[in-house]
């Protein structure tokens, strides 16, 4: 693939580099109208050279055996990141404790989830096509970011391009509500935020602010439990990601996305790199990272998982539930 596209490009630069002497030698133009041809036909030469060095500096590519991943239930987590380590095994965990915030009181979501689960987002929905989300600080005293959407017809359906209008917003008794709710404001508190949010739609037509404030999670997450009449909570599959969605009949209120902790655990076998994600909720998915023009046995690549989840303390007979898709890049 690489040599065909290396050859249409030298013969491109060929083409370029003669129609720069065609011009100057045959054609009976003013010397400035020449100029300017030779320089439109040189920044063609130029990129015709970056994307000649682009090609060349391309990576050979890789393959991959890969899997949706799956839940199984409750598991002993600390314990298996401790099996995999006495094992041998490349082991990364990644805790998420650099981003969002761990609410420090909200019990019943720590039973849930564990003591070291973190919230990055929270969104809260106006209509099913219109809100806001909250992007939460890493730290006490950080800014959190509220951008509002409108995905209706009437705007971003039209044209992703299409500016973001007072309109589109949602009601201001609303905005001002669920501002008072999320910081503790008072009207007045409340009621300057959003004269700076439609000063920033009216200025730059950007649907956002920054609120140098901490949001009160607790309190968003008791409204969302208070005024939903049921909420679904996602399975983790290995990534650590869940998220909690909170309905009034049928209408979505708000959802809180969670960050789980979660770890790679990495056997290297001939070149091949045999891959276990795993976070604390029980997800578990299996890949594998090989060379581009290789492939592995279906039973051998199954029997490695098998032994990597013996090692790990997880059910080996698991593994002959997981589909494996193979692609190449």
């Amino acid at each position: 693939m690489i040599g065909i596209f290396s050859l249409l490009l030298i013969f491109a630069g060929i083409g370029i580099i003669g129609g720069a002497i065609w011009i100057w030698k045959y054609k009976n133009w003013s010397n400035i109208k020449k100029a300017a041809l030779t320089i439109i036909l040189a920044a063609g030469l130029l990129a015709v050279v970056y994307a000649s060095f682009g090609l060349l500096l391309m990576p050979s590519g890789q393959a991959e055996y890969s899997t949706s991943g799956s839940n199984l239930g409750e598991i002993d987590y600390d314990k298996i990141i401790s099996n995999a380590k006495k094992s041998g095994y490349i082991v990364h965990v990644n805790t998420k404790n650099t981003i969002g915030m761990h609410p420090q009181n909200i019990k019943e979501l720590d039973e849930r989830l564990g003591d070291d689960y973190r919230i990055v987002w929270v969104y809260f929905d106006f209509t099913e096509d219109s809100g806001f989300e909250a992007t939460l600080p890493k730290k006490q005293d950080d800014e959190t970011k509220i951008r509002f959407f409108n995905i209706s017809e009437s705007t971003y359906g039209r044209s992703l391009n299409a500016p973001f209008e007072l309109k589109d917003l949602p009601s201001d008794e609303w905005i001002i509500e669920r501002f008072k709710l999320m910081f503790g404001f008072d009207e007045q508190k409340a009621q300057y935020y959003l004269a700076q949010l439609k000063d920033s739609i009216n200025r730059d037509q950007e649907p956002e602010i920054l609120i140098k404030e901490t949001p009160d999670l607790l309190a968003v997450y008791n409204n969302f439990k208070e005024t939903s009449s049921n909420s679904t909570l996602s399975l983790t599959v290995g990534g650590g990601s869940c998220k909690e969605t909170f309905y009034k009949g049928n209408e979505t209120i708000g959802t809180i996305p969670y960050t789980i902790p979660n770890a790679r655990v990495t056997l290297q076998d001939n070149g091949h790199e045999y891959i276990i994600k795993i976070d604390r909720l029980g997800g578990v998915a299996p890949e594998i990272i090989l060379g581009a023009k290789e492939q592995i046995p279906e039973e051998e690549y199954r029997r490695i998982f098998k032994d990597m989840f013996t090692d790990l303390g997880l059910p080996a007979e698991k593994v002959d539930e997981f589909e494996f898709n193979f692609q190449q890049f």
